[in-house]
């Protein structure tokens, strides 16, 4: 494969340590202290002013920037901070030319002069070439003081040098300047060095560009990692998010390469971390940089395609384009890392990728923004949310996409407890999507979540994996597919499709979580609990501190489990947290606590009592039989009830209605039809033997034997399963 030279105009900067051999022959360990925090204070100034560090140079800093002004910028207040300490100071020099960026390297003559200008310098000084001040704005705050010609140590020409003099700077003077150019060249030695680095890298590139046939033979994966803005207006400080995920979309239609979701890269927004770090805890062997910058009517977009291991650049470049033509762009990177990472492309992959949603810039623009607004996850937001993409169909009515951020934000409202009303608009602005594009995979998992809202669970999973038809890397629909399994009693299939979204999404605990969830499920209490292990440590969730509860009783061990209870309290005081303390405490039979906690739950949101994904109600209903206080127990029965008996009429295929509706028979004493109910609820899919053995609601039907058919029943399905899991973890080993 050819490799391709991404060529660029920079300022190059260079920075140096003064008497850095000295201060390691005083104190190793503070010397390399210093350093360490020479790089630190360099990253963060970089990172205000747009800077790339490319290299240490041991006591030096290698870095490039996009503009003079931000160069002196930074260079500037680098060494304010420093001037600021009296044990370590730096020479800073700067020039501005042509640079080759190969690698994870910059190579060209603007490199070498940058270094030859700092070295001539005086300690606490900024150096810089006309070249720099020639791309200075005529109205700057700094100041400088032109020292004149110089012919530096391996550089063609003269160059006009200038020392930037704002305080607290130090300004060198031009004869001390013009003899440590005298020394350095009585250090011939020097230059052969610096002429067989030049032929290395010259064979190299000839090697690279002309002999080089490189097939890519690693793992085909890529993290795209969330693209740089370089933007002045902040109003257009979205359009990076939403490109960012619009090229993981692209990439994502391409079956044959593994790209994590946004939800993970964003982890590492702004990150220091050494590229080599990130990929491993992505788990990738590529990684795709980009910056953005807005210049008139037109937009730039650098791109950088990396194998971080090897510390290799594989592919670069450099898109200056018509704002309306930014769709073509996305096509063509997608297309472009297929190639690199040697995946054909089917011809169904490449009409995917190929497909505009809109050819309206203004369109897109809007949809962006709503985009932003629903990424914040609020109801107010949401509505903003709602109102970018109406605004966004006025220009354009054929935009599938907007549709389909209708549909999610009507679905979302639903979910914040809105009314039901808006998962009808969902299916609505779904099926309007499905019917201007019926390829388009984003509609059919938004139609699987209306379903699923709604308890028709076949259809949901009918929906869902005919999304995955269209996008096998969908990794949204990859974990709503895994729960639609779940729900329906598929429990390797649900672990098949959430150990898949863990490697999508490994910054993310929602399927570490639910994959410790099934395994307890399935009487493997070592996997379950490393997975809800795994999802703390990525991001600590009550949900998952209770399933380890459940696990932890399950074994015998109620007094650690009972010591979780407190731990989300601490951990977690909202009353999502709440809620999972409170039902924890109900089956580890710590009634009056689970009384306290879900009587707070309760009167914070009364809605709770007719929220039929809630088992708030039912629990708290078992706890005030137990206080002798049946008037409260059925006020929270005849709601609760109410709610799943009109589900119940709609024929839902949700286990959880059935269950629910048994649970609450049994609260009033019907026997026969808690049973039958319980015998939908498994015919449905219901599978946690845990729930019987350990709902208190259950204990007089376990000790009666009533609900041994049933325990059984499910041993024997836990059986089949487990044998079934064995095939399916034999093929992963292989």
């Amino acid at each position: 494969m050819d490799q391709v030279l991404n060529r660029k105009h920079s300022i190059v900067y260079f920075s140096d340590i003064v008497g850095y051999t000295l201060l390691m022959g005083q104190d190793e360990d503070h010397a390399f202290e210093l350093m360490k925090q020479n790089l630190v204070l360099h990253s963060k100034v970089f990172e205000k002013y747009q800077g790339e560090i490319i290299k240490e140079l041991g006591d030096g800093i290698l870095a490039i920037f996009e503009t003079a002004e931000d160069a002196l910028a930074a260079s500037l207040e680098i060494q304010k901070e420093w001037g600021k300490s009296s044990e370590l100071e730096l020479r800073i020099g700067l020039h501005c030319g042509g640079i080759i960026l190969d690698h994870g390297d910059v190579y060209g003559d603007a490199v070498n002069i940058a270094s030859r200008i700092q070295s001539i310098g005086v300690p606490s000084c900024v150096l810089f070439s006309s070249d720099v001040l020639a791309n200075l704005p005529k109205q700057t705050r700094f100041t400088h003081i032109n020292l004149g010609l110089f012919r530096l140590k391996n550089v063609a020409k003269e160059l006009e040098l200038h020392a930037l003099t704002n305080a607290p700077l130090a300004t060198p003077k031009r004869a001390d300047m013009i003899k440590k150019v005298k020394i350095q060249e009585r250090e011939p030695w020097k230059f052969w060095v610096a002429l067989a680095s030049i032929l290395t890298i010259l064979l190299f590139l000839i090697y690279s560009l002309l002999w080089n046939n490189y097939t890519w033979e690693k793992e085909k994966s890529v993290a795209v990692l969330p693209f740089t803005n370089i933007i002045a207006n902040p109003d257009q400080a979205f359009f990076a998010e939403g490109l960012t995920e619009d090229v993981i979309s692209h990439i994502s239609k391409i079956e044959s390469i593994k790209v994590i979701d946004k939800q993970s890269v964003y982890a590492f927004e702004n990150s220091k971390s050494p590229l080599d770090s990130i990929a491993r805890v992505l788990d990738v062997s590529t990684i795709l940089k980009g910056s953005i910058q807005w210049i008139g009517d037109n937009i730039r977009i650098d791109i950088q395609l990396i194998d971080p291991i090897e510390n290799k650049n594989l592919w670069n470049q450099t898109y200056n384009r018509e704002v309306k033509d930014i769709f073509k762009v996305q096509a063509e990177i997608a297309s472009k890392i297929a190639n690199v990472l040697n995946s054909n492309l089917s011809s169904e992959e490449k009409a995917q990728i190929s497909k505009e949603q809109t050819i309206s810039f203004d369109a897109y623009e809007l949809y962006l923004k709503g985009k932003e607004s629903y990424g914040l996850n609020n109801v107010s937001e949401t509505l903003n949310a709602i109102d970018y993409f109406k605004k966004a169909l006025d220009i354009d009515p054929n935009y599938a996409a907007a549709y389909i951020g209708l549909a999610d934000s009507y679905a979302r409202l639903s979910f914040y407890g809105e009314g039901e009303k808006w998962l009808d608009s969902s299916f609505n602005a779904s099926e309007k999507a499905l019917s201007i594009d019926p390829y388009y995979e984003g509609a059919y998992k938004s139609r699987g979540t209306v379903f699923y809202y709604n308890g028709q669970i076949e259809y949901a999973r009918i929906s869902l994996e005919k999304a995955l038809v269209l996008n096998p890397n969908f990794s949204s629909a990859m974990g709503n597919l895994a729960t639609v399994y779940m729900t329906q009693g598929n429990l390797v299939k649900a672990l098949q499709l959430q150990i898949k979204s863990s490697m999508y999404n490994p910054a993310v605990y929602i399927p570490f979580q639910i994959t410790g969830w099934i395994y307890r499920i399935l009487g493997q209490p070592k996997e379950a609990l490393d997975w809800l292990d795994q999802a703390n440590s990525i991001t600590y969730d009550a949900v998952t501190s209770e399933q380890k509860g459940y696990l932890l009783l399950d074994q015998g061990k109620s007094s650690e489990a009972i010591q979780l209870i407190q731990e989300i309290l601490i951990s977690d005081s909202s009353d999502f947290g709440k809620t999972s303390a409170g039902y924890l405490a109900f089956y580890a039979n710590q009634h009056e606590l689970s009384t306290t906690i879900l009587d707070e739950v309760l009167q914070n949101n009364p809605d709770a009592l007719y929220d039929r994904y809630s088992s708030a109600p039912i629990y708290q209903a078992f706890n005030y039989q137990l206080l002798g206080n049946q008037t409260q127990a059925d006020i929270y029965i005849k709601s609760a009830l109410s709610v799943r008996e009109e589900e119940a009429r709609n024929v839902s295929d949700d286990f959880n209605l059935w269950l629910d509706l048994a649970q609450l028979e049994s609260l009033k004493g019907n026997k026969t039809k808690a049973l039958d109910y319980l015998t939908l609820a498994i015919d449905n899919g219901f599978r946690d033997e845990f729930i019987l053995r350990f709902n208190p609601i259950f204990k007089t039907y376990l000790q009666n034997g009533d609900l041994t058919p049933f325990i059984n029943k499910l041993e024997n399905i836990r059986f089949e399963l487990n044998k079934e899991l064995e095939t399916f973890d034999l093929q992963r080993a292989n």
